[in-house]
C-alpha cells in the first residue's frame, strides 16, 4: 500500500532552516516543529517569537475574545501525543501493536498543539489521544507499528466505540493513503454518520511523489479525506506562493489554511514554530477553528459548522454546484473570526439560504429596530390644545359669579 507522509519527515528539513518569515523576530532563533523530537531527544530551548503569521492570516486572536474551544471534545487519530504543559489531553486508546508508553514521533503532540495548545486556535478544548501507529519509517521487525489503513480503521473504531460515553465534537486525522481500502471507507462511513465534524489532510506534493502533476487538471487521490462527508484540508503558502509545490491537487479539497509561522510544542515540551507548507498541520488548525464554532454554536449541527466555515473564507465560499474551482485551496482560505460572527444562515442539512459579508460583536441577532411615531408632533399639539381648553374653561366658570354681581 503505498503512503503519503503527511509532514511525517518534514522536521529534518525544518532543523536546518530558520524561516525568512520570522523578520525581526529571528533574533530569538525560532525553535522549529519536529517530528523527530521525541521524549528522551535533546531539548532546546522554547521559541519566544510572539508572531504568528499563520494565525494573524486568519484572524485567530480575534475569534479567541468569542471562544476558546471550552468544553469541546477533539479525538485526535495519530502517532500519539505526549502529556505536555498547556494541553488537555486525555488517553482514549493505542490500537494493538503500538507502544501505548512511548513516542517514536512528535507528529501526533504537534497536531494537539496546534488544535488546543496554550498557543493553539482553541487552546480551551480537550484531546483524546488515538495512537494509532508509532512512527515514520517504523522497524516492524522490532515490533514498532508503520502508518496502515488497518491501524487508522482500528482508531477510527475506537473512537466510535467511546462516542456514548465520551460525545466529541471533532475528530481530527492529519495522516492519508493513497489507495482507497474498503475497510477503511467502511469505517469512516460510520464516524461520519455520527453528530461530529471529522476532518483529514488532503495531501501533501514530495519530490519523489509520482503522483498528479500540480495542475489544475489532476486530482490526486487522497484518503480518508476523498471519502465523503470528510471536511478536507489543504495548506497554502505565505502571500501569493503556489501552493502546487507543497501540496497536491485535491478536487474533494474543502478548504485550506496557512501553516507557516503557527505556534505548537514539540513532544519534548519545548514551544516550537511551524516552517512549512503542509496538510497535517493545516487540519489540525481547522480541526482547532470547528471547536470554536461548536463552542459558540452549540445548537447547529455539524453540517451547518462545515457551511459556515466554507462561507466565510478568504475565497470564494463553498461551490454551488460542489465541483471546486481551485483543487488547492478548495473553498478558499479559512478565516476564525469571520466564520464566528458573520451573519450566516443556514439549513440544517447544511445548505446556505443567506449570508451578510459583515462582522459584529457577537452571533446575537440585533435589538429590534425602535419605529418612528410619525404622529408624534400633532399628538403633543392636541394635548396642549386640549389642556389649555381645558384650563380657560375652568377660569370662566369660577369668573361667572363676579361677572353676574356686576
Amino acid at each position: 500500500m503505498s503512503l503519503l507522509r503527511t509532514t511525517l519527515a518534514a522536521g529534518v528539513l525544518a532543523t536546518a532552516v530558520v524561516p525568512a518569515w520570522a523578520g525581526p523576530a529571528a533574533a530569538d532563533h525560532p525553535a522549529p516543529c519536529d517530528v523527530g523530537a521525541v521524549p528522551g531527544s535533546e531539548r532546546l530551548a522554547d521559541t519566544h517569537t510572539k508572531t504568528n503569521a499563520a494565525f494573524e492570516r486568519m484572524h485567530v486572536e480575534q475569534a479567541q475574545g468569542i471562544a476558546t474551544g471550552k468544553d469541546v471534545k477533539v479525538a485526535v487519530i495519530d502517532s500519539g501525543v505526549w502529556s505536555v504543559q498547556g494541553i488537555d489531553r486525555v488517553g482514549l486508546a493505542a490500537v494493538a501493536g503500538t507502544d501505548p508508553n512511548g513516542l517514536l514521533s512528535g507528529h501526533g503532540t504537534i497536531v494537539a498543539g496546534l488544535i488546543a495548545g496554550p498557543h493553539g486556535v482553541a487552546p480551551d478544548a480537550t484531546v483524546y489521544d488515538v495512537k494509532v501507529f508509532d512512527g515514520d519509517g517504523a522497524d516492524t521487525s522490532q515490533g514498532q507499528k508503520a502508518l496502515t489503513s488497518a491501524g487508522m480503521v482500528a482508531g477510527i473504531n475506537a473512537v466510535i466505540d467511546a462516542y456514548p460515553r465520551e460525545r466529541f465534537d471533532v475528530v481530527n486525522i492529519s495522516l492519508a493513503v493513497r489507495n482507497s481500502d474498503p475497510a477503511l471507507e467502511a469505517a469512516v462511513a460510520k464516524l461520519v454518520a455520527l453528530p461530529l465534524v471529522v476532518v483529514a489532510a488532503s495531501g501533501n506534493r514530495e519530490e519523489d511523489d509520482g503522483g498528479p502533476d500540480g495542475t489544475p487538471g489532476n486530482d490526486a487521490d487522497v484518503y480518508p479525506a476523498d471519502y465523503p462527508g470528510v471536511l478536507a484540508v489543504s495548506a497554502t503558502p505565505p502571500g501569493n506562493d503556489d501552493p502546487s509545490q507543497s501540496v497536491v491537487p485535491n478536487m474533494d479539497t474543502d478548504v485550506a489554511a496557512p501553516t507557516v509561522g503557527a505556534i505548537s510544542a514539540n513532544a519534548t515540551e519545548q514551544v516550537c514554530v511551524v516552517g512549512e507548507v503542509a496538510t497535517s498541520w493545516a487540519a489540525a488548525e481547522v480541526s482547532g477553528l470547528v471547536a470554536l464554532l461548536r463552542e459558540h454554536y452549540p445548537r447547529d449541527t455539524h453540517a451547518q459548522l462545515v457551511a459556515r466555515l466554507q462561507a466565510t473564507t478568504e475565497g470564494g465560499g463553498a461551490p454551488t454546484d460542489g465541483v471546486v474551482d481551485n483543487p488547492w485551496t478548495g473553498a478558499g482560505v479559512v478565516q476564525a473570526h469571520d466564520a464566528l460572527t458573520r451573519q450566516v444562515k443556514a439549513g440544517r442539512q447544511g445548505k446556505i439560504e443567506t449570508t451578510v459579508r459583515e462582522t459584529h460583536a457577537d452571533s446575537q441577532a440585533p435589538p429590534p429596530v425602535q419605529q418612528a411615531d410619525l404622529l408624534s408632533t400633532p399628538r403633543a399639539m392636541l394635548l396642549w390644545s386640549g389642556l389649555v381648553a381645558g384650563s380657560l374653561l375652568a377660569l370662566a366658570f369660577m369668573l361667572r359669579p363676579l361677572v353676574r354681581r356686576s
